[in-house]
């Protein structure tokens, strides 16, 4: 009899701290998510020209770690190499297919035309990008600043014709994820300002320059 109200009250107890625990976990809030909002405004000297071929966003690869919705920030007054994250804050998609969007968004804005299909054509340029970095740098506890990282290839069919690597930071406005979103935004938006003012130089030049 005793081992029976002993195992008795042992599932009881089981039951309650599980209970317990679901209850903990559902009085988390949710998470925050971020986007990269409406694109700033494109100047008009960094429009595409009308006689330009077709720009296919043939594809945008990363390092397996950016393949998540995660926003990472690194605390470079600490350790430079560590990468941490936001528990409750996080992109509503994968950093990638953020900027895939918006890479086709400003194509558009500047008057290009972007192809999708995957034949490529002769009169068709397809760019592959390789995001290397989309992270938010803390320089001290209250300054940091978005940095988003990659490299550009521009591909003739199969002949790569381009290819170059952009850097580009913005200071965050404030301390926290929705200064880094905020930051990451516009580093972003100014990165594929100067990839379309890019291919627009060397399209020009009629004999693109491998960097």
């Amino acid at each position: 009899m005793k081992k029976r109200y002993h195992l008795f009250f042992s599932c009881l107890l089981t039951a309650g701290c599980l209970l317990l625990s679901g209850c903990a976990m559902n009085s988390q809030p949710p998470a925050t998510l971020y986007d990269l909002g409406p694109p700033s405004s494109m100047p008009a000297e960094k429009a595409l020209p009308p006689d330009m071929p077709t720009l296919v966003v043939f594809r945008v690869n990363s390092p397996d770690w950016l393949g998540n919705t995660m926003m990472y920030y690194r605390l470079t007054h600490v350790n430079e190499q560590q990468t941490r994250f936001y528990t409750l804050s996080r992109w509503n998609m994968p950093p990638p297919k953020l900027f895939r969007d918006r890479l086709k968004s400003r194509i558009v804005s500047a008057g290009g035309e972007i192809g999708g299909g995957r034949m490529p054509r002769a009169e068709q340029l397809r760019l592959v990008v390789h995001l290397e970095d989309f992270s938010q740098y803390f320089l001290d506890d209250s300054n940091s600043e978005g940095r988003v990282a990659l490299r550009v290839s521009v591909l003739n069919k199969d002949a790569l014709v381009a290819q170059k690597s952009f850097l580009h930071t913005v200071t965050a406005p404030t301390p926290d994820a929705s200064g880094g979103a905020q930051a990451l935004s516009l580093a972003t938006d100014e990165v594929i300002a100067q990839i379309l003012l890019w291919i627009v130089e060397n399209y020009k030049k009629g004999d693109p320059e491998q960097q």
